[in-house]
């Protein structure tokens, strides 16, 4: 991980956890490939973002983060757990550790290892699934043991030259994952060539998705697939084309005439639960808002509410006879001798 995950979110070291929600919301609206369809930079940064709060969000991994940020080169670290100079993390090696940390990723043991087992997927789902609960089926492309090499990587052990054994190298202030053996101290005279030393190669398995109530874009969901893979799922939340969320609450736009909203009447208006009759009280005013009470999204056995917003629509070319009307409303008309 080269780049400061601070830096990334735009956030101080010292940010409070809400002030790291903040940022990361603020950006993933920002960059959210539905915001910017056909931008992959949008959609890279998207991605760097969130990979960058899945970490600090989590205080157990923001602190593990926070150690290898600021160590130092000086550490011995043991490249399988249990072994002589073990992690100043503790328990099992620096694979295991940045495993953890990083939904799967760097499985140390082959040259050139690459990232291969980050199984963080992201998953869309309709708008009321996420506020309501529900169950996606979806296929997912999730990691496999390499069928080539049997999940070895390769053959023919050997310290890795680059970092001496260690796991790591120093650039500048920050110690990082070497980059020839991806943090194992070793790398193999024979790499495999199907999975290019990682152990792992991509299938495709269709998988049911769990969605809790509540759930919103960015919610991230720890699901165990068919082959007994653990895949962290971030949830896309597709917009609703009457739907909008702020919270807890639900809000909509419905458009009435100008005599509804003098007169008064009643409509029926889409929630998440279905159809209820709204009733638009006499002398309506535009930008009015209406709440419904109990039809938001639900939080710890209590919902939100829903809030519909008044349009009155205003004729833009009136007919000659709703002129007559309107001069009569108004007191404008004048009066034939």
């Amino acid at each position: 991980m080269s780049k400061d995950l601070y830096a990334v979110l735009g956030v101080d070291e010292s940010a409070s956890g809400d002030e790291l929600k903040k940022a990361y919301r603020k950006l993933a609206k920002k960059y959210h490939p539905d915001a910017n369809p056909g931008d992959t930079g949008a959609e890279e940064r998207f991605k760097e973002v969130s990979e960058a709060y899945d970490i600090l969000g989590d205080q157990e991994k923001r602190a593990q983060y926070d150690q290898m940020r600021k160590g130092g080169g000086g550490f011995s670290w043991s490249s399988t757990a249990g072994g002589e100079g073990g992690s100043p993390f503790g328990g099992g090696g620096l694979a295991d550790i940045l495993r953890s940390m990083f939904g799967g990723g760097f499985e140390g043991g082959g040259s050139g290892r690459r990232q291969a087992s980050r199984t963080t997927v992201a998953v869309e789902v309709p708008f009321r699934t996420a506020a309501l609960g529900g169950t996606v089926r979806t296929n997912l492309q999730v990691p496999s043991t390499c069928p080539v090499c049997m999940g070895s990587g390769g053959s023919g052990r050997k310290t890795c030259e680059q970092c001496g054994g260690r796991g790591m190298v120093q650039q500048g202030q920050m110690v990082m994952p070497c980059p020839s053996c991806g943090g194992s101290g070793e790398t193999f005279s024979s790499v495999c060539s199907a999975c290019g030393g990682s152990g792992e190669t991509m299938s495709i398995e269709t998988v049911e998705l769990k969605v809790p109530a509540g759930s919103d874009d960015g919610t991230v969901l720890r699901l165990a697939t068919p082959s007994r893979r653990t895949v962290m799922v971030r949830l896309r939340v597709k917009p609703d084309s009457f739907f909008t969320r702020e919270g807890r609450n639900i809000h909509c736009t419905v458009r009435i005439s100008a005599p509804q909203a003098v007169l008064g009447t009643r409509l029926k208006i889409r929630t998440l639960d279905g159809k209820v009759m709204l009733r638009i009280h006499p002398g309506t005013q535009p930008g009015a808002i209406l709440r419904i009470p109990g039809r938001g999204v639900p939080y710890r056995g209590t919902k939100g509410d829903q809030l519909v917003h008044v349009r009155v629509d205003i004729p833009s070319n009136p007919s000659p006879e709703e002129k007559q009307l309107w001069e009569k409303l108004s007191g404008l008309h004048t009066r034939r001798a």
